[in-house]
């Protein structure tokens, strides 16, 4: 009887013929090499199929859907089929770098307390072009802290115990977008353990026609949920369905919140940081800390959205606002300054900082290939 892998490799694939070659790659290219890599095909009416059936490699299981089931079911049908004890989770459009499974492994193996363990990313255009990263907190109050806004940890970087997977029912099938975020919030809510390692392990595609980009009202909807429940367990609040969702506006388009409900989903924000349960385990200067980390991208988004619309005072505000509550930080600082001057030089300023940016994370991208 063939001895079962250690690792399943679960990729669902849909249509992802463009990008799916150089993800198997990736895969087939891992310095570690005991695993069954099992890609789910929802029914692709693409190309992606010809892709897998190119590679003569006895790792690579395929399993086919009898109808279009969509990410989330196709997800628990690969839990259920899968045969490794441990489940690594890749997209068939993003890539591991080669040593991914092997540092995963070994720290799941070595800290066994954890159910799943994420690394960072680099975040990657439609043409391949390396343009930032996404660096998630390996501190344990940081992922705790996450929860309140946003996904603690990269779905398409996760190692996972399927064990203890498979006990919690798999992933929520009410969530056809979010639902990482869900499961990974609900694990948080029974009290299991998730972790980050340092590393950037991982290189995620991100483009504006992604189901997420596609679906953004549904998406709101959805995190809305999982925000109202995660606000409800952590903090001694009590929050409606819409205060939730507007908080997830907040955080994603605060553009298209009128000042009245910015202010207000701001101030329910800071309100879930000073009333967290089991205040005295989490470090006071911490959670200032992360707060003010929070608040920058929100402030950021809507004083540029004022620029660019000629509003050159309120973007003046905005920023202003973020630098006195919050304390000094580049982007507010860049907009306040540039409100005296002229959108022109807001761009100038704007894409030197982001270029900067760019060569600094494409300096540190080692892609081990």
């Amino acid at each position: 009887m063939k001895r079962k892998p250690m690792v399943t490799v679960l990729m669902p694939v849909y249509n992802g013929g463009e990008y799916l070659r150089l993800s198997i790659e990736s895969i087939l290219a891992q310095t570690y090499k005991d695993f069954e890599l099992l890609i789910i095909n929802d029914c692709s009416t693409d190309n992606s199929m010809e892709v897998v059936r190119s590679f003569n490699d006895a790792r690579i299981v395929v399993h086919n859907n009898a109808v279009n089931m969509g990410q989330t079911k196709s997800l628990n049908v690969g839990l259920r089929l899968a045969k490794g004890r441990y489940i690594v989770v890749n997209d068939a459009d993003d890539l591991s770098l080669t040593q991914r499974i092997e540092k995963q492994l070994d720290f799941i193996m070595k800290h066994p307390e954890y159910a799943v363990v994420g690394t960072s990313a680099f975040i990657m255009d439609r043409s391949g072009r390396i343009r930032r990263h996404l660096l998630k907190s390996t501190d344990h109050m940081g992922i705790l802290l996450c929860i309140l806004n946003d996904t603690p940890v990269i779905h398409g970087s996760v190692i996972m115990d399927k064990n203890v997977i498979m006990s919690q029912g798999g992933y929520d099938e009410e969530f056809r977008i979010c639902q990482d975020y869900a499961f990974w919030s609900f694990l948080i809510r029974k009290g299991f353990q998730i972790a980050n390692i340092p590393d950037r392990m991982v290189v995620i595609r991100h483009y504006m026609d992604s189901i997420s980009f596609k679906e953004k009202d549904a998406q709101t909807l959805e995190n809305g949920k999982i925000i109202y429940e995660n606000v409800i367990a952590m903090t001694t609040l009590k929050i409606t369905h819409e205060e939730a969702i507007r908080q997830r506006m907040f955080f994603a388009a605060p553009e298209r919140l009128d000042k009245g409900d910015f202010k207000k989903a701001e101030e329910l924000f800071v309100s879930e940081y000073k009333n967290l349960k089991n205040q005295g385990s989490f470090d006071p200067g911490f959670i200032l800390q992360r707060l003010r980390s929070r608040m920058v991208k929100p402030f950021s988004k809507l004083a540029i959205a004022e620029f660019k619309s000629g509003r050159l005072k309120e973007a003046r505000a905005t920023a202003r606002d973020f630098i006195k509550r919050y304390g000094f930080s580049s982007i507010p600082f860049m907009i306040w300054m540039a409100s005296y001057s002229s959108k022109i030089v807001l761009d100038v300023m704007l894409a030197f900082y982001e270029k900067w940016h760019e060569i600094l994370v494409r300096r540190s991208a080692v892609w081990g290939r």
